[in-house]
Order: C-alpha cells, then structure tokens, then sequence
C-alpha cells in the first residue's frame, strides 16, 4: 500500500506463446519462470497481493502449490485483457502488470512506478527503457513512439527511427477503472500491429512513458533466451 492506495500486482502467463510454447514452466536455474517473476514481484513493498492469472490449470495448480493465489481466465488474444477479466473482482486501487516473462525485474522498479503514478495520479503508466542501436532491427524488441510526453504508438519494426523511440518493457501499472474499460477500447491496431495491448489505451487514456534507466534488459521471448538470462542472474 502506498499513501493509501491498494495495489494488486497480476502476472499474466500462458502455455501456448508463438514464440515459445510452455513458456511458463521453463526453468531458470531451477525455479519455472511464471514463479520467479511471481517472487519479484512478491518482494515490491507497496503491492499488497500477487495474482497469476492463467487460462491453463497446469499453471494455477503450480502457483498454488508454491502458496500464490492464481485464476483461471477465459482464452484471449492479449495479455492484458486476461489482467481486465480479473481487474473488477478486485479489491484494489490499482492494478499492476508484471509480464510473466521478465525475470530480470528488480521489484524496486515495481514500486519506484507504483509511487510516480499514484503521486501523479496517472492512468496507465508504461514502462520503458532507452533504445540500444542493435535493437532497431529486433522484432522481439517493442518500441514505443512518444510525443509530447505520451506513448502514441508501438510497433516491432520501426517506419521511421528518430529520438522519440524507446523500448517498451512488460511492467505496467493502471487505476482500476482504466483497465477494466480495457475490453471496451478500440482494438483495432492491437490486432493489426501483432497484439501490442498498450496501443488500446491510446486515444482515449494518457499513457505515460517511464524510464527505468536500466541498460539493456530484456524479457524471455524464444528459448534460447532461458540461457541469456541465467548467465545475467550469475553475474549478480
């Protein structure tokens, strides 16, 4: 809790990823993946609750045989609308989304997020870090399109490359509200620009952009980043 305010964190975690099948249950030096981005997310000292939220049982049952709440949602095509399925139910002010694939969360950036938007009363707050020149031709890589402050596109390959562009990481914090009206939204350049949820806000909610001023993080996206992230862990 922070100034008041309830905050539940929801890690969102499937099976069937295009990119890497079973993603969830693949093991980082031991520990699955959907678990040890659960347990950062468990150390943040102003998220009062930890969801993983699933449409597959083998996954609730794994989160709640290593104590962690879990809910089975229905099949969508966005992470983010499995986070507003589950948001309304929810006895919080606002909603943070850990990605269930980025193991390389430091929970401070959970709560250095929880605190700027609270203090700036934000809708949705975006995480983002700068964007490394090796990065510009990587589709895995998201990146984001500021302008005037705001996040008014995304995209995996860029049109245009200029200094407006950073790269988007999977930690997203929201008020309550915004993301329960997410199923509401416009979804049109969601489905067209290869599911990049956070394009649904844009339009009608401000979405701001925050540097986590992190160097080159990245998420799992394909398998043979299991082994990239082990020997980033090591290194710690």
């Amino acid at each position: 809790m922070y100034k008041g305010k309830t905050v539940t964190c929801v890690v969102p975690a499937r099976m069937s990823s295009s990119r890497f099948p079973g993603k969830p249950l693949a093991k980082i030096h031991g520990r699955e993946l959907v678990l040890r981005v659960a347990d950062i997310a468990k150390e943040a000292k102003y998220v009062d609750s930890v969801i993983v939220a699933t449409e597959d049982q083998v996954i609730k049952d794994l989160a709640n045989e290593n104590g962690y709440d879990s809910i089975v949602t229905s099949s969508h095509y966005t992470c983010t609308h499995r986070v507003a399925e589950i948001a309304g139910s929810l006895l919080a002010d606002h909603v943070f989304n850990l990605q269930g694939d980025e193991p390389l969360t430091n929970p401070k950036w959970i709560d250095d997020m929880i605190v700027y938007a609270i203090d700036n009363n934000i809708d949705v707050l975006q995480s983002s870090r700068k964007l490394e020149p090796d990065e510009i031709d990587d589709e895995d890589v998201v990146k984001m399109i500021l302008n005037n402050g705001v996040v008014t596109h995304m995209q995996r390959k860029c049109d245009v490359i200029c200094d407006n562009i950073v790269t988007q990481l999977g930690l997203y914090m929201y008020k309550k509200d915004v993301i329960v009206d997410f199923p509401n939204l416009d979804m049109t350049f969601v489905k067209y620009w290869r599911g990049l949820d956070t394009i649904g806000f844009c339009g009608k909610y401000k979405v701001i952009p925050f540097d986590l001023k992190c160097g080159k993080v990245r998420a799992v996206d394909r398998p043979h980043h299991i082994q990239e992230i082990e020997e980033e862990l090591a290194k710690k």
